[in-house]
């Protein structure tokens, strides 16, 4: 049963959460974090829907196990398939894509574009969403990026690497910004807030939505409203677990700025 000190558990397909996580730890300072990313599968959006499934359930049933009292799915490729694993938690699970959908809702805006992976731009998702939710009459436009979340997990920090995502960047971006004259942009996939900094240079007019900052006060409300907030008057720690390279996490939770990093472990990944 969930108590005050509980962790919260934060999951994705690779480093990319680390932005939701960064956007937790600045409003949430007190709160205890777990953090699992699934390093060896990644880039997820081009694996098929039963897979990702399962890995997610994997993951899932993984937080559950380390007794959190909510889950954040960083992950949007796993958002756009979360009512298949949520019976895995006992837990409220709350996700990226209503995030992003719920973020857009309150602007004054008529065409939104989203940026994704492809297995996220072929499910419709944003757009559904985004529509369902929107007083006004909107035009969205949809993006599947098929190699920008595997370049950004493995460039942080390498000059080279970056050079390589502006790049990716502008072969996705391009079309929607100087053609289509978006008015603002969903980064729809975790891995893209963290070279926000990038996009911005390269197109400067351009307002992006993250949904991690909308997770992160929709996390908030929750804890507040069902008076689950740790009561500790010290920070909470950050417990990060990964299937993938340790020392790489650790290195890219540095990069990112992440604090009161507890232990970054290794967790053996399912078999695909």
């Amino acid at each position: 049963m969930s108590h005050l000190n509980s962790p919260v558990g934060i999951l994705d397909s690779g480093i990319g959460g680390f932005s939701v996580v960064r956007q937790v730890q600045k409003l949430l300072p007190e709160e205890n974090l777990i953090y699992f990313g699934d390093g060896a599968h990644i880039p997820y959006g081009n694996h098929s829907e039963e897979t990702i499934v399962a890995m997610a359930r994997y993951m899932f049933s993984a937080l559950e196990e380390w007794g959190i009292k909510a889950l954040l799915v960083a992950c949007n490729t796993i958002s756009c398939v979360v009512d298949r694993c949520e019976d895995t938690v006992s837990c409220p699970v709350f996700n990226a894509v209503q995030a992003g959908a719920d973020a857009v809702s309150g602007l004054d805006v008529n065409k939104v574009g989203v940026i994704s992976t492809v297995f996220t731009h072929n499910s419709h998702i944003y757009p559904q969403k985004i529509l369902a939710q929107s007083p006004r009459k909107l035009v969205v436009l949809s993006c599947g990026c098929p190699d920008l979340a595997r370049l950004v997990e493995h460039s942080l920090g390498d000059p080279a690497g970056m050079a390589r995502v502006e790049e990716n960047l502008r072969l996705e971006l391009d079309h929607m910004v100087l053609e289509d004259r978006v008015d603002c942009c969903v980064l729809g996939c975790t891995h893209y807030p963290l070279v926000a900094d990038s996009i911005r240079r390269l197109y400067p007019q351009l307002p992006l939505i993250d949904p991690a900052e909308e997770m992160a006060r929709t996390l908030k409300a929750f804890l507040d409203r069902e008076g689950l907030g740790s009561f500790r008057d010290q920070s909470g720690s950050l417990t990060i677990y990964t299937t993938g390279d340790v020392e790489e996490y650790g290195l890219r939770a540095r990069q990112v700025g992440l604090e009161r990093v507890a232990a970054v472990k290794y967790y053996k990944p399912m078999m695909v």
